[in-house]
């Protein structure tokens, strides 16, 4: 009966003028319940309604059919991302419920938000000098899909959301492919606010230890100096100080090496798929927490409200290091010739950290009669473990002139636009000297991951040619702060590139082939006039019996090194323009 009230309650906040919105939400949680999504929607609604100071935004489509939502706190009552920005704030980009199953941070966004427009604690200083934007619940789908049994491994609350969205898609792993309206919606929010501040709010039911909320702080040697530096040496150290002084110590993200603590831990790499890497390609300050599914549902929310606060604190007195950090960041990537594709765990450096955890050992199942391994939480320990953070460029790639892309793959094209990316179309149609990639090898996927059967351990040659183009095709001149995104996506051997994410699966079908007694005849002739490939075409038969006993892998053997093999057969199709030209286009 009483949750039943609290959710009439909520549903009507706006028709009470003396509704205690502070205490219904922190009996919600207090009690172990995380709010509905119609709630968490009526609640800002209810806070846009109230201050003058606080927005409720429709900022795109979802693929559950209802709109995703931004909610804006600003002092001024501006809510133009331009003007705020020529005005010197930082912004402050919070994202939650991209798990629903995962909700902490859902409702810890909600307390913090009354506070900051309640002023509790002086609070609303910390819209002094920014701008504090909350995505409410950007998996609306799996929000809405509540049952007491999507997470086996939680025990709080006993209801919360599914991981999937509407398309069943995990969305933290969708930022770069953007097969979600809900990732298109978001990305276009992300580009038009521009945060120098990102974070997004989960749990994790992985190792046990005397933590309630941990930390990913993005890769902080992927990002241009000092940018790089002030990250490591001032804004993560800063909050994890601040957060020593709350009743939540934070550690970094518990991802061990092995079952041996004295092992130690590693940093985790977030990818350019997930949220903080993709924000991190843009030079935003970027941040995950994982709070420990197995603490109480009231502390994983009160910790990460402490964390929001630190985290806005901290913006707020260092705004402008903050702001000129990330403009001299962006300056870089424009001009920076050498792109690094690929980085290696560094496990020769290391730093120790205090750590807090529990002993453990294997138990055989009384279920299975197997071994399995089991934390004791009646057996704590504090002990020194090392942490290693530092990750070393692996391969780079020198930066071209620009792209040309024809106008054909549209989706790549339009995928471009969307984070910011400015391209210019073909005024002519001209043969242009580029630089050609061939996929040498590459291997699909066994299992389909998010959607997608990708491609992995993609190997390329390089080739010049002169090819044909179009007017309308189009170009990407590499002077642009998104210069780290657009050779993400663009050089095909990165992590999270577009082709691994089939973007252009038909350069690998063949679409004119060659019959043996038609092609017999050119392909006699072909060999007698090019006698390197016919002295390699002998010698394949003197020393291989299959292909000596097989005719049509001999004619095939021609065809593929004569002219008439096409060209476009696993070329990709974005081309490297290296030499300084002047092309028609605008």
């Amino acid at each position: 009966m009483r949750t039943l009230l609290l959710i009439l309650f909520i549903g009507f906040i706006s028709l009470y003028s003396n509704f205690d919105l502070h205490a219904q939400i922190s009996l919600r949680y207090e009690n172990n319940e995380t709010l509905t999504y119609d709630e968490v929607i009526e609640a800002y609604k209810y806070l846009d309604e109230k201050y003058k100071t606080a927005k409720l935004l429709t900022v795109g489509e979802t693929d559950i059919g209802k709109p995703l939502h931004l909610f804006v706190m600003s002092k001024d009552s501006d809510y133009d991302p331009e003007s705020i920005h020529k005005k010197g704030r930082c912004v402050i980009f919070v994202n939650n419920g991209i798990h629903p199953g995962e909700p902490p941070g859902i409702d810890a966004s909600i307390q913090f938000a009354i506070d900051v427009l309640d002023n509790k604690a002086k609070m609303n200083k910390y819209l002094d000098n920014c701008v504090i934007c909350i995505i409410p619940v950007y998996n609306i789908g799996g929000c809405l899909n509540r049952s007491p049994y999507h997470r086996t491994n939680q025990d709080t609350p006993p209801e919360s959301g599914f991981r999937g969205n509407g398309k069943n898609l995990d969305l933290n792993r969708d930022f770069i492919k953007m097969d979600s309206k809900n990732a298109r919606s978001l990305v276009q929010t992300f580009h038009t606010w521009k945060p120098e501040v990102f974070l997004d709010t989960h749990t994790t039911n992985g190792s046990d230890h005397q933590y309630t909320l941990t930390l990913i702080a993005t890769v902080f040697q992927r990002l241009p100096e000092p940018m790089s530096s002030y990250f490591k040496e001032n804004m993560v150290p800063s909050l994890y100080n601040k957060m020593k002084t709350s009743p939540y110590e934070m550690i970094p993200y518990v991802n061990w090496n092995t079952r041996n603590a004295d092992d130690g831990i590693s940093a985790y790499f977030d990818a350019p798929r997930v949220s903080t890497g993709f924000a991190s390609l843009f030079n935003t300050y970027a941040f995950m927490t994982e709070n420990h599914v197995y603490k109480p549902f009231s502390d994983q929310v009160k910790s990460v409200y402490h964390f929001l606060s630190a985290l806005a604190e901290f913006s707020n007195a260092n705004y402008k290091e903050i702001i000129k950090t990330k403009k001299q960041a962006d300056k870089i990537s424009a001009n920076e010739k050498l792109f690094i594709s690929s980085w290696r765990l560094n496990k020769n450096l290391k730093e120790m950290l205090l750590f807090k955890g529990y002993n453990g050992e294997m138990k055989k199942s009384p279920l299975t009669g197997n071994m399995n391994y089991h934390y004791d939480i009646n057996s704590p320990y504090i002990k020194e473990v090392p942490f290693y953070q530092y990750f070393t460029p692996g391969d780079t790639i020198q930066k071209p002139k620009m792209y040309i892309i024809p106008q054909a793959w549209e989706k790549a094209i339009e995928y471009l636009m969307l984070n910011g990316v400015r391209l210019s179309r073909l005024q002519k149609d001209m043969k242009i000297e580029v630089e050609a990639y061939y996929l040498e090898s590459f291997k699909y996927s066994q299992r389909p991951g998010n959607g997608h059967f990708r491609i992995n351990e993609i190997k390329t040659n390089r080739e010049n040619q002169t090819i044909q183009f179009y007017k309308g095709d189009y170009i990407i001149e590499m002077d642009q702060p998104t210069n780290r995104f657009i050779m993400e996506v663009l050089e095909p051997t990165t992590i999270d590139s577009y082709i691994s994410w089939n973007f252009f699966n038909p350069i690998f079908d063949r679409r004119e082939y060659f019959s043996p007694s038609g092609f017999e005849k050119k392909a006699m002739n072909y060999l007698e006039s090019n006698l390197d490939l016919k002295q390699k075409f002998e010698e394949k038969k003197a020393n291989d019996p299959d292909f000596a006993e097989n005719g049509y892998s001999q004619m095939g053997f021609i065809y593929t090194n004569s002219p008439y093999y096409e060209k476009s057969h696993k070329r990709y199709p974005v081309y490297r323009i290296n030499n300084t030209i002047n092309l028609p286009f605008e």
